[in-house]
């Protein structure tokens, strides 16, 4: 399969290939099941406040990855200005030693320490000591991969299964042929030379319909960005277009061409 019509059922093509009901149907639905790819960079960080903190560290956000790999990030968020020193309130600027504990001995010989002390790592022996806050940023990638069918589509008996089999058929977790991607979903249009500015339409994929397919899909998206700040994300969208096709003794069945290119009928 090359060409964009060959993903494309009609009703004349199915019944040359299909065992279709006899006579003419009552309603023709054209449709597409919407499938979503996307790799997302979340972005979360917590702050504490830390007193001596390395003047080496950076300040500001990280930049911004250009992997779909874990990285951790530590950056000075703000400074909190001096004080004494709480490391060595009780003794300022030194500490005990933490080897002898204090006694200036080991066994019988002198600790190398100075008679028990030694200057404060906290603020280097000076007993003042910055404070600063500092922020821990982690980046971590997240993947979805998802098929949404429209939801009257899901609803209907004779239909139930479709979704579950469409997924089956197409292989949607698998690359898409590129044809079939969709560029833009907004459903913004430009207006008319006349009027100017945009206008808003239902979008759809070469005259078939989403239903609320398009609505499911952002809010998977939310969902997998929730509780963090996403940085970074590459989202591919494509159509598969199918056929829900009624007559008046009540069939009810669906078409739609599987991936390689084999037509396909859904009926209970």
């Amino acid at each position: 399969m090359s060409s964009l019509a060959s993903y494309f059922p009609t009703l004349d093509t199915a019944r040359a290939r299909l065992p279709l009901p006899a006579g003419e149907p009552v309603s023709v639905e054209r449709l597409a099941m919407l499938v979503v790819h996307a790799a997302l960079i979340r972005r979360t960080s917590w702050a504490e406040e830390v007193e001596g903190a390395l003047a080496t560290l950076e300040r500001g956000e990280p930049s911004l990855p250009d992997d779909l790999e874990v990285h951790h990030h530590v950056r000075i968020d703000a400074d909190l200005g001096g004080g004494p020193c709480t490391g060595c309130a009780a003794t300022p600027g030194k500490r005990h030693c933490r080897v002898c504990g204090g006694k200036g001995m080991l066994l019988f010989s002198p600790c190398s320490c100075a008679n028990g002390f030694i200057p404060c790592p906290t603020c280097g022996g000076t007993a003042k000591s910055n404070r600063v806050r500092l922020r821990y940023y982690t980046d971590a990638p997240a993947f979805l991969s998802e098929a949404y069918m429209p939801t009257h589509i899901t609803a209907v008996p004779t239909l139930f299964g479709l979704e579950s089999r469409m997924e089956q058929d197409i292989q949607f977790q698998k690359e898409l042929p590129e044809e079939l991607r969709c560029h833009d979903l907004t459903g913004r249009v430009a207006g008319s030379a006349y009027r100017g500015g945009e206008r808003l339409v239902r979008p759809d994929f070469h005259g078939h319909d989403f239903g609320d397919a398009i609505d499911k899909a952002l809010a998977g998206l939310t969902a997998i960005g929730a509780g963090a700040t996403v940085v970074r994300h590459v989202i591919r969208a494509y159509a598969w277009p199918f056929l829900r096709v009624q007559w008046a003794m009540g069939e009810d069945v669906a078409i739609y061409v599987d991936r390689i290119g084999s037509m396909k009928l859904f009926v209970r």
